[in-house]
């Protein structure tokens, strides 16, 4: 178990160094000074109009995570319903 956590730590550093690779590699990050650096009304259009599908996939995944997480914290012990409904433990 603890050489398939260990391989499994190893994967995840090698993914994210290769990851980082390409985004350095990207030519936002070229040495030219002609190019102008984006601003944030460029990273707004960007998530509005050309990222717009994926926005909204991330937008339903974080809500089905935190209804997921609200379910995962109810306590459903009888003690506490019959607390929350105003009734008496016989």
């Amino acid at each position: 178990m603890k050489a398939v956590s260990l391989f499994a730590r190893l994967g995840v550093f090698a993914f994210v160094l290769v990851l980082l690779r390409e985004v350095m590699e990207h030519p936002m990050f070229s040495d030219s000074s002609t190019q102008v650096p984006p601003t944030t009304v460029d990273f707004a259009v960007s998530i509005l109009n050309d990222w717009a599908i994926i926005t909204i996939v991330l937008g339903i995944l974080l809500a089905m995570a935190m209804i997921g997480a609200s379910y995962l914290v109810r306590d459903e012990r009888l003690v506490n319903l019959l607390y929350d409904m105003g009734g008496e433990e016989r």
